[in-house]
């Protein structure tokens, strides 16, 4: 089974990471309120693997979520100022 990678996916993908940053960035939400959002929603991906979708599209979107949580994770705190 080949994925083609979806144009319409990637740019919600990234439209979402965008959005969940500057969540963190105004201070809105903590950047673990976001982390643990996306950890449910692996939990769910890894309840529906083999069930109500393939076992690589599950494993596939989950690599994607954990990328996304490492990225929320690392970014700066709301206020923070980057040293050059």
């Amino acid at each position: 089974m080949t994925l083609t990678p979806d144009p319409h996916g990637q740019a919600a993908l990234m439209l979402c990471e965008t959005l969940a940053l500057l969540l963190v960035e105004s201070g809105i939400l903590l950047k673990e309120q976001i982390v643990d959002a996306i950890d449910g929603v692996i939990e769910v991906k890894q309840e529906v693997a083999g069930v109500s979708e393939s076992v690589v599209v599950s494993v596939v979107s989950i690599g994607l979520l954990q990328t996304i949580a490492r990225s929320i994770a690392a970014a700066p705190a709301p206020g923070a100022v980057l040293k050059r």
